[in-house]
């Protein structure tokens, strides 16, 4: 169900500025508006405001319900598994979490997260964490404060993709589908399992791959991470943004589960905005969810202190308190004796009312001590992870069949491997594609074994944080 208003996405790609106008409806909305800015960030500030002017009735677009989305490989997104027991404490806890991820002031981090379900069985919570530098944030808000945009929410672009497709969808929710956000030179996969979404994860567009080899590769990868069982096979492909289209064509042959997003969209085009759809399905996406009253993820990367508040039922509720403290007032100074009675009968009865409530206060201040310790002990752990096994499964996926290792070394965050191969050069260029390691170097020269005829290797990485 949404509110009957007009919300705006607005999606940060690049240089662009990318612009959805919503108007909500009860079948769910029209788009009304869409703009791409090339390069906003050059453009005189002034003329600019005047033409954001069109996606507000007022020219004011501050009045309007606006959520920012910021590209995928600008978030750090991570899915947590904790104990049950912590969900008592697990602000403090996630706090933790995003402490072990900033070594410097410089690379701290806004963050939020979101209870994606609970397991029953392990007693396990599952948690959606989502973090942005905070130069980079401060930077896109500053920028759009100056062009008198204020927006409700920051958030991912392709979770809002996910709250668009999960809106009103019960029957996901003992499903696995896989939707891809394809933009002409990248395309992001996002896993939603029982209507959550459970692994993100963007990689670029080579001019030498197709579509459909592109997105199966990234699909079984994902897969294969997760591993999902035969019970959550995956039910559906559904794809979304600018080059969704191109991509369903080349794709639809091989998997005949495969939709296109805004054929089911909630959300229709006038006349003048029905082409851009394909290339709207984010800013909308965002829009969207901006108005729905419960999204499957809500994340909201702006710090609560900073949270721009759209009320408009305080200024109602502020009108009516005001007329009882003057009718309170009125009575005061009428009836002085009588008021005063009043007043201390009303506090007593206030204070025997909040009484249960300052002994149960009293009686959790206990608990939070004790639990304060568990946390401290679940902290070590944590910082102690050894991430060999999280590595060397990596190196099994990555590695070529006509490759093996003779030596494996992991200690501070560097990662030494040595072993044979058919062509060790090719092997830079494999490890450099995972998402655990960077730096991949050559150690030494490269030797030929004359036993196998295979090239003796030295390669050193460092592992990603």
């Amino acid at each position: 169900m949404i509110y009957h208003k007009t919300s705006i996405g607005i999606e940060i790609d690049g240089g662009d500025l990318v612009l959805s106008s919503l108007q909500g409806n009860l079948s769910g909305g029209t788009l009304t508006h869409f703009l791409r800015i090339p390069d906003y960030r050059s453009r005189d500030a002034a003329g600019l405001r005047d033409e954001l002017q069109v996606f507000t009735r007022a020219g004011v677009l501050a009045s309007s319900n606006i959520v920012v989305g910021i590209p995928r490989r600008d978030l750090l997104l991570r899915h947590l598994e904790l104990p049950a027991e912590v969900a008592d404490n697990l602000k403090q806890v996630i706090q933790y979490q995003v402490q072990s991820f900033e070594p410097t002031e410089e690379d701290s981090y806004y963050y939020d997260y979101a209870l994606l379900g609970r397991t029953q069985k392990n007693r396990k919570i599952s948690i959606l964490l989502a973090m942005v530098r905070k130069s980079l944030l401060d930077d896109h808000l500053h920028r759009l404060f100056d062009l008198g945009i204020q927006p409700a929410a920051v958030a991912c672009s392709s979770i809002a993709l996910a709250n668009m497709f999960l809106q009103g969808r019960k029957h996901v929710q003992d499903a696995t589908h896989i939707l891809a956000n394809v933009s002409p030179s990248s395309v992001e996969i996002l896993v939603l399992e029982n209507g959550m979404p459970v692994h993100s994860h963007e990689t670029p567009k080579e001019d030498r791959i197709g579509w459909k080899d592109l997105i199966l590769r990234e699909a079984g990868d994902a897969v294969s991470r997760l591993r999902l069982g035969a019970e959550a096979a995956v039910e559906e492909f559904i794809l979304a943004g600018e080059a969704s289209r191109e991509a369903y064509a080349d794709l639809k042959e091989a998997i005949p589960e495969c939709s296109l997003l805004t054929d089911s969209f909630p959300v229709k085009g006038t006349e003048d905005t029905a082409p851009y759809l394909e290339r709207a399905a984010s800013t909308t996406a965002l829009a969207y969810t901006g108005m729905a009253r419960h999204p499957a993820v809500r994340i909201n990367l702006i710090p609560p202190a900073h949270r721009f508040k759209q009320t408009r039922w305080a200024y109602v509720s502020a009108a009516v308190l005001g007329l009882v403290i003057l009718a309170l007032l009125a009575g005061f100074l009428l009836h002085r004796q009588i008021q005063g009675r009043r007043l201390v009968g009303e506090l007593d009865r206030q204070i025997a009312a909040h009484k249960p409530q300052v002994e149960k206060v009293t009686k959790l201040r206990g608990q939070t001590e004790e639990l304060a310790g568990k946390i401290e002990s679940m902290e070590v752990l944590f910082r102690k992870q050894d991430r060999n096994l999280e590595i060397l499964q990596e190196l099994t996926h990555i590695l070529p069949e006509d490759t093996y290792l003779f030596s494996y070394s992991y200690r501070d965050g560097n990662v030494s491997i040595g072993g044979y191969s058919n062509s060790a050069s090719d092997l830079i260029l494999m490890l450099e594609s995972s998402p655990l390691l960077k730096d991949v170097r050559q150690r030494g020269s490269t030797t030929r074994d004359q036993r196998t005829g295979k090239e003796r290797f030295q390669l050193e990485a460092i592992l990603e944080e």
